[in-house]
């Protein structure tokens, strides 16, 4: 019986032993390498409060705040972490609202993207969010000037967009083609501009063929293009916007169209005296 006894006695110390030897969840194991947020959910302009654990103390190595479906390989908003610190905290600015990871990228000289560690959480919209889209949006859309001409006529359902070609002296000859969600409205050549009634909603605006004119055939033709960058345009009703189309060459054709701020753009037009096309 004595005998049988200590074989269960010995039986339960190993079953505590072989417990105590795996971290129960929720717990990390004392040297696991390990980042955490002071919370779980932000409000858009609240400070973030990273702490980092067992980190090696290596130059290089870093820590930073990237969105939650992000390739390890994004850096993000990111910080290095000081030589021979193994931990500490660090302060990121929240991001804008959505779904965030924190990740910890220790041994990063030999090992490269290997996240070392990770911690989820969430920011979500405020007033202060808010305001900052407004501000943002106010640059680049201002309200119609019925006072204006070429607004007067703007429907309530839609929005109008200035767009503008200034000059550039390398593409002075060559004229672009323009066309809004693949269907071509206009072709411009250098220093004019022309206003599009545009329906609420998205539309791409992006430029077509390039052209230029050949005196030794009397015709025109299509030059080569090496880049068509588009501008798509969430157009608000009784809106207007400003987008400019740039012809440039750099051992090719390329050409662009860029959203940018109603009081520039305005003013280019205004100061560079721009032809109407229409």
């Amino acid at each position: 019986m004595r005998t049988e006894g200590k074989k269960i006695g010995f039986i339960v110390f190993l079953a505590v032993i072989a417990a105590l030897s795996f971290p129960r969840p929720g717990f990390a194991a004392a040297d696991e390498a390990r980042v955490t947020t002071d919370r779980q959910l932000y409000r858009f302009g609240e400070s973030i409060f990273v702490t980092y654990f067992n980190a090696p103390g290596l130059e290089r190595d870093w820590i930073c705040v990237v969105g939650a479906d992000a390739p390890d390989t994004a850096g993000g908003d990111y910080q290095y972490l000081p030589k021979d610190v193994r931990e500490g905290m660090l302060t990121f600015a929240t991001p804008a609202p959505g779904k965030y990871e924190v990740r910890a990228y220790y041994h990063y000289a030999s090992r490269g993207y290997v996240v070392a560690a990770r911690h989820a959480f969430t920011v979500e919209s405020s007033p202060a969010y808010e305001k900052v889209v407004a501000d943002e949006a106010a640059k680049f859309a201002r309200p119609v000037d019925p006072a204006n001409s070429p607004e007067a006529e703007a429907g309530k359902d839609g929005g109008l967009v200035y767009l503008f070609r200034r000059s550039q002296a390398a593409s002075n000859r060559v004229d672009a083609e323009v066309r809004a969600d693949g269907k071509a409205i206009a072709v411009m050549p250098h220093t004019t501009f022309l206003v599009l009634p545009v329906a609420a909603g998205d539309v791409s605006l992006s430029p077509g063929a390039l052209s230029t004119y050949n005196n030794q055939q009397n015709k025109k033709e299509e030059v080569w293009t090496l880049e068509r960058g588009e501008a798509t345009l969430n157009i608000k009703a009784g809106y207007v916007y400003y987008v400019q189309l740039t012809v440039s060459y750099r051992g090719g054709y390329g050409a662009r169209m860029e959203l940018i701020p109603h009081k520039e753009g305005a003013d280019i037009i205004a100061g560079d005296r721009l032809k109407s096309l229409r």
